[in-house]
């Protein structure tokens, strides 16, 4: 034999022994390792951002070296807009399969991932002071936005540069 298996019956009927508590454990981490690269991306970005606006609006700055630094904020905008919003998807989906287990446990265990987790969370008053009423808003959707803003301001100032120099000065 050549060390070929896949004539060994053997080979394809053998399944490694995966405990319930194992895959749950793993899902969770998964989860929680989206849940962190989802809000690692806007601090990236957000420095990307302030090198990038720190060379289109600068005072030596040439439409050209302005252009270019818009270009790449436009881009930078959509692509954190959009790795962002993949990060939220796989960890929303993680967390709903957790929940899902969860209900489905007969060990009688609580529900703490999904919208049963969501909803206890808005529940619980946040001890924001006059800060409290920014609970309400969507935190994935108002940073999404706000992300969003920099690549229309990024447009803005491309469209100044060229149309309107002498405001940059």
């Amino acid at each position: 034999m050549t060390g070929d298996r896949s004539s060994d019956p053997e080979a394809h009927s053998a399944k490694p022994s995966v405990s319930v508590d194992a895959v749950y454990a793993a899902l969770a981490a998964r989860r929680t390792q989206f849940d962190n690269l989802l809000w690692q991306v806007p601090v990236l970005s957000l420095t990307a951002q302030a090198f990038l606006f720190t060379i289109a609006l600068s005072d030596g700055g040439t439409k050209y070296s302005r252009s270019v630094a818009c270009l790449l904020s436009m881009v930078t905008s959509f692509l954190t807009v959009q790795i962002f919003t993949r990060h939220r998807q796989a960890e929303i989906t993680d967390a709903q399969w957790l929940a899902e287990f969860e209900a489905s446990s007969s060990d009688g265990i609580d529900i703490v991932h999904g919208t049963t987790w969501q909803a206890r969370r808005n529940r619980q008053p946040a001890d924001a002071g006059a800060f409290e009423p920014l609970r309400y808003l969507p935190g994935f959707r108002t940073w999404a936005w706000g992300l969003s803003t920099f690549g229309v301001a990024a447009f803005l100032t491309l469209v100044i540069t060229w149309a309107a120099p002498h405001w940059l000065r």
